[in-house]
């Protein structure tokens, strides 16, 4: 998971509340008001990420707005912006995946630093805990965050296990290879927080 560090409200959402008095998520349907909101999101906030996976969204169409605090459970967060963020469109994980689960163990890519919870098995490519133990709240928070949103999806625990293969090539091959990992990052690869935990090792 990416933090997300939430900027203010867009003007162009300020006038809508303003102009139309949206009731529910519902009344956001017009002057393309959506697609406002994902492009803000997801280009200046989540630098095209999604928050959950670390997948890149490049185009706009494959992500959906998503309710941290799911909409339905929540009723007065539908247009709170700070609960607002932009993931990929994938049905066995992420925003998709989570649908209504959520609770107080659930990570806030606003308000928590996912870092802080998360780790990654590089043998196989599995996200776990840092805390390992079981009994501590971070550990349980990490847990209910990564079922929830099922981050260890057959899909993503490959395509990460599949970085990994590639990075332990230039980690055996090149000298200067974190210099080709930051590589990696700054041209947008997906995971960056993997390569960032690989470049530690």
């Amino acid at each position: 998971m990416l933090k997300v560090n939430k900027g203010k409200e867009p003007n162009c959402v300020l006038e809508y509340k303003k102009k139309y008095s949206p009731k529910s998520w519902n009344d956001y349907n017009k002057d393309n008001i959506r697609t406002n909101i994902k492009e803000n999101i997801l280009v200046i906030e989540q630098e095209e990420y999604c928050p959950y996976c670390e997948k890149r969204i490049y185009d706009i169409n494959d992500g959906h707005i998503e309710h941290i605090k799911p909409r339905d459970r929540y009723p007065k967060e539908f247009q709170n912006y700070d609960n607002l963020l932009v993931s990929c469109n994938q049905k066995n994980s992420c925003g998709i995946y989570k649908k209504n689960k959520y609770n107080d163990k659930f990570i806030n890519p606003v308000i928590d630093n996912p870092e802080q919870y998360f780790n990654y098995n590089i043998a196989n490519g599995e996200i776990i805990p840092r805390n390992n133990d079981e009994s501590s709240n971070e550990h349980m928070r990490a847990t209910y965050t990564i079922d929830a949103l099922n981050l260890n999806c057959y899909e993503l625990k490959e395509a990460r296990k599949a970085l990994i293969d590639i990075l332990e090539v230039y980690r055996e091959n090149y000298v200067e290879y974190n210099e080709y990992l930051q590589f990696f990052i700054d041209d947008g690869h997906n995971f960056p927080s993997l390569i960032k935990t690989y470049m530690q090792l």
